[in-house]
């Protein structure tokens, strides 16, 4: 009986211990903080709309409009005022589709950007520096 006892305390302790040094998994700090739509913004789209996202070590702009004839979907990531990375999809009525990353060091892709990024609040975009 206390052999029973003894191994049921040791067990007991072992699982007590592996609890408290399990590693902790970070939780990601995500969320949307605006959404806007129906801008002025490059390219001429209707129906569109853009979503400023916080993640937790940038902040990412998703935007989707109709085309004339396709659907666009744009992506960008940035830091504060930095651009990290920008891309396009755009899907035709016909079942094409095409993407391509931009150039960020190109003006038009800056200009784009800072007008897309100009449709948010500042106190949405502060939680993005």
């Amino acid at each position: 009986m206390k052999l029973k006892a003894f191994i049921l305390t040791g067990l007991a302790g072992l699982t007590l211990s592996a609890c408290t040094s399990a590693p902790t998994i970070p939780q990601l700090e995500t969320g949307v903080l605006q959404e806007v739509q129906n801008i002025d913004v490059y390219p001429d789209t209707t129906d569109n709309k853009a979503k400023l996202t916080k993640f937790v070590d940038k902040c990412v702009i998703e935007f989707t409009g109709n085309l004339e004839e396709a659907k666009s979907v744009e992506q960008w990531s940035f830091k504060g005022l930095t651009l990290i990375s920008g891309g396009t999809a755009t899907f035709a009525k016909d079942g094409t589709s095409s993407a391509h990353n931009f150039d960020l060091n190109a003006a038009d892709v800056q200009k784009n950007f800072l007008a897309l990024r100009g449709h948010f609040a500042k106190d949405a975009l502060t939680q993005c520096e």
